[in-house]
């Protein structure tokens, strides 16, 4: 009884034929150099990119010279906008500048009262 409903049930359904199969259009000339514009751009930002830590490399190498704190950046002109300013523009003279304050802002290892010879003898 169950195999002669299933056999109506079955019957009740139709295949259908297989419609045919859509081509999608091809992509037209002008959105293939688009593309190709797009992928040389990208190309090229990459490449920039990957050569800018060799090219500030280059240009801290050829800095090495001593850079001379600009006349007038004394102890009352080095607030946090100056200093932010000066390390933007200019880092060599930010970094001059720096270790100059850091020489007399610090304590010195080197003097007879200095921490390093307290320890020393102790």
């Amino acid at each position: 009884m169950d195999d002669e409903n299933l056999e109506r049930y079955l019957a009740e359904f139709q295949p259908r034929p297989v419609r045919a199969l859509e081509i999608p259009p091809s992509i037209g000339r002008v959105q293939l150099w688009w593309i190709a514009a797009a992928a040389t751009i990208s190309l090229g930002v990459g490449v920039l990119w990957s050569l800018l830590p060799e090219m500030r490399r280059a240009k801290d190498a050829a800095g090495v010279a001593q850079v001379r704190p600009a006349p007038g950046s004394g102890q009352s002109s080095l607030n946090v906008i100056a200093l932010t300013r000066l390390a933007l523009e200019d880092e060599e003279q930010f970094e001059v500048l720096l270790m100059e304050r850091s020489r007399t802002a610090l304590p010195s290892f080197e003097g007879e009262n200095s921490m390093l010879r307290i320890l020393a003898k102790e």
